[in-house]
């Protein structure tokens, strides 16, 4: 299978589709991260009726948190991307393949803390979460997934699937997502010296 390079090539991840643009092409981007934007295809009436804007996928390299556990590491990476008071849903775990690091799932959801002026702000953002804890280096592997909704959601989102547009898709991209975070290789670990 193809990969995609992140970091020079010192992480790899399964290869993403075209539509994903690679940010640093455009403007700078911190060494410690990797961000791509995946278009909203127009031509799919079901993306364009739920999404307003591109989605966001970020990798960030960042220190490691003193917390004894995934759910308190992620509340305190919060605080840097989410507004306060954002609650964070735990999802699943799941256990990298040949390795002893494990994957810990959740999302958070929150309306936007500002108003545009534009028929097609969001109304609800929706960032999926991956935390990959890597203590022998002291770094937080946090990926998030960002969906800009056109509507709110009442409720929890079923990501396990559900009877309405916006629970169907939420399952769809969280299998997506949960694929893509398992194929995350390190091959080389002098990225993080």
């Amino acid at each position: 299978m193809s990969t995609t390079e992140l970091y020079g090539g010192a992480i790899t991840i399964n290869k993403l589709p075209s539509s994903f643009i690679d940010i640093s092409r455009i403007r700078q981007v911190p060494d410690s991260q990797e961000v791509f934007i995946n278009e909203v295809d127009s031509t799919n009436p079901t993306l364009s009726s739920l999404l307003t804007y591109d989605q966001a996928l970020i990798f960030d390299l960042l220190e490691r948190v003193d917390a004894d556990d995934y759910e308190s590491a992620i509340a305190q990476h919060l605080q840097d991307f989410a507004p306060s008071n954002t609650a964070n849903h735990p999802l699943q775990e799941v256990q990298i393949d040949g390795g002893d690091e494990l994957l810990y799932f959740s999302y958070v959801s929150f309306k936007p803390e500002y108003e545009r002026q534009e028929h097609n702000q969001a109304k609800q953002i929706v960032i999926l979460i991956c935390l990959l804890r890597l203590d022998k280096v002291g770094t937080d592997v946090l990926i998030q997934y960002n969906l800009p909704l056109k509507r709110e959601h009442e409720g929890s989102i079923n990501f396990a699937g559900g009877d309405n547009e916006i629970d169907k898709f939420a399952s769809e991209r969280f299998e997506w997502f949960k694929n893509l975070c398992a194929s995350f290789k390190i091959a080389d670990w002098k990225l993080f010296q």
